[in-house]
């Protein structure tokens, strides 16, 4: 028997209309679940809400991104739709959808303008080439769309530039991405340091965890952790440096202290050479550009942190086999091994021994210098005791700058150097002349970044590492658009100092 209260209470609560769209939605899943994979329904759900969330909020869909590909999460593990040549990952969706967005509103919003900056044609000109030339390549040699996707993918990240520069367009937006960053940075490092106390025999990060190694010897229980975050714990950590370094201290600085603290253990429980230099490179350089209350600042607090670190580890260092001091001796040996001839002139050292790999690509750079092998194109032969079973690098180069040469060409890697010295001169010409000291800090810390990421690409190729371009794109994008807010803040002011002038010479 019909219940007749029961609905008018419903309808009067407004809850009957909850309940319809709850019983069509169920309906909707249970038909997809009856024509399609569910893999494919699982993954559309989960995109779905986070789609119409990225509609709202655009720079969500860029923390999204930096999630899924420079956090803690492998990107083997990524939900992936299988096409007919390949497969799209999450992140290839959430790309489409923001640029998607850009393309929408240009048509629709009358007031919806391009932003144009002095990077785009030396990054548009490095991407179409790239692509050109990996399009020739499937079309005149053996390979397939399905190789040349994965780095395809790593390229495509860079147009996170395009997203920032177009899509962030308001203060709290920017804001939200540059603490995102610096979040989900911290939460890497945390990670990181809780992997450190587990050791390298039970691993729960992907990447690398293995027993630390120098030059042959090893260095017992002390993990070598090298996940996907490391890209923006390193940009996050030189970042930070300069923003304690520009401020004032305060009761706040302290929570970044301990945040700065933690991100400076992480990098270096990478025991990546290249990062080190690159922090020590961007820690000079902010001593030559500041200014003489800065400086003092930073010297103080270098003491500061070097008698602290004294106190603290002198009493550890007298158990030389605990942990710890196990770990202190083995960072010093890795530094220490930088300044060591052997580590440059010994063929078997951890530097010399990627030396083959030169006498691979050069042949080809030689053999294609305009258009290159093509992304995802194998560039030599399976080198035995360089390559094994699961460990097949034929188609990657430890030098970044010979892996764009090999793969797109001479002229690509023109316009990505192009690229790369425009970023650098704008960073460092301008950064003194952004109106917020925050935002002050964070063009020059990411400037300083890039830097020691280009240098640290001869031997480590972070720029063409799927991890590290999208990262390098959104850093450098919001350097751009900070660049753009200081210029139309320096305007207006103009205007009123225009208009008061006016108005006190016609009194």
């Amino acid at each position: 028997m019909i219940n007749f209260e029961l609905i008018h209470n419903l309808i009067s609560q407004g809850r009957l209309t909850h309940l319809s769209v709850a019983c069509g939605l169920g309906l909707v899943l249970g038909i997809a679940l009856v024509l399609f994979p569910p893999l494919w329904v699982l993954v559309a759900v989960a995109v779905l809400p986070f789609s119409f969330a990225i509609i709202k909020r655009p720079e969500i869909g860029l923390l999204g991104i930096m999630v899924l590909k420079s956090t803690i999460i492998s990107e083997d593990s990524l939900p992936r739709i299988q096409l007919g040549f390949g497969r799209l990952l999450i992140t290839d969706i959430i790309l489409l959808v923001l640029f998607g967005m850009i393309v929408f509103r240009w048509l629709v919003e009358p007031g919806f303008k391009i932003n144009r900056t002095p990077l785009d044609a030396p990054l548009l000109a490095f991407y179409g080439l790239a692509i050109l030339s990996t399009l020739n390549a499937i079309f005149h040699s053996s390979l397939t769309i399905n190789e040349s996707l994965g780095e395809v993918r790593m390229i495509n990240n860079y147009l996170a530039f395009f997203i920032v520069a177009n899509l962030v367009r308001e203060e709290r937006q920017l804001r939200l991405v540059i603490r995102g960053l610096l979040i989900l940075a911290t939460l890497v490092a945390i990670a990181m340091i809780v992997q450190y106390l587990l050791g390298p025999s039970a691993p729960i990060l992907p990447g690398r965890v293995e027993t630390l190694d120098t030059e042959g010897q090893s260095f017992g229980d002390v993990a070598r952790i090298i996940p996907p975050g490391e890209s923006l714990i390193y940009v996050a950590y030189i970042t930070l440096t300069v923003t304690l370094a520009l401020n004032k201290f305060k009761p706040i600085s302290w929570l970044m202290f301990l945040q700065w603290s933690m991100l400076g253990l992480a990098v270096a429980l990478t025991f990546k050479r290249n990062l080190w230099v690159g922090v020590g490179l961007a820690f000079l350089l902010l001593l030559l550009l500041s200014w003489g209350k800065v400086r003092l600042r930073m010297l103080i607090g270098v003491l500061a942190i070097t008698l602290l670190a004294t106190i603290i580890l002198l009493p550890i260092l007298n158990e030389p086999g605990s942990k710890v001091a196990i770990t202190v001796r083995g960072s010093f040996d890795r530094l220490v091994s930088l300044a060591n001839p052997q580590t440059f002139e010994d063929p078997q050292s951890s530097l010399r021994w990627r030396d083959f790999e030169y006498s691979y690509a050069l042949p080809q750079i030689a053999s294609h210098p305009l258009t290159g092998l093509g992304l995802g194109s194998s560039y030599r032969p399976f080198v035995p005791g360089k390559d094994w079973a699961g460990h097949d690098r034929t188609r990657f180069i430890h030098n970044g700058y010979l892996h764009i040469m090999v793969k797109s060409g001479l002229l690509a890697f023109l316009c990505f150097f192009s690229f790369s010295l425009v970023s650098l001169w704008r960073g460092f010409k301008f950064w003194r002349q952004v109106y917020d000291r925050q935002f002050q800090a964070i063009v020059l810390g990411f400037t300083l970044a890039f830097l020691g990421i280009l240098i640290g690409s001869f031997v480590s190729a972070m720029i063409v590492k799927s991890y590290w371009t999208p990262v390098i794109g959104i850093m450098l994008g919001i350097n751009e658009v900070i660049l753009k807010f200081w210029r139309e803040k320096s305007r207006i002011d103009q205007a009123i100092m225009i208009r008061d002038s006016t108005t006190v010479g016609s009194s």
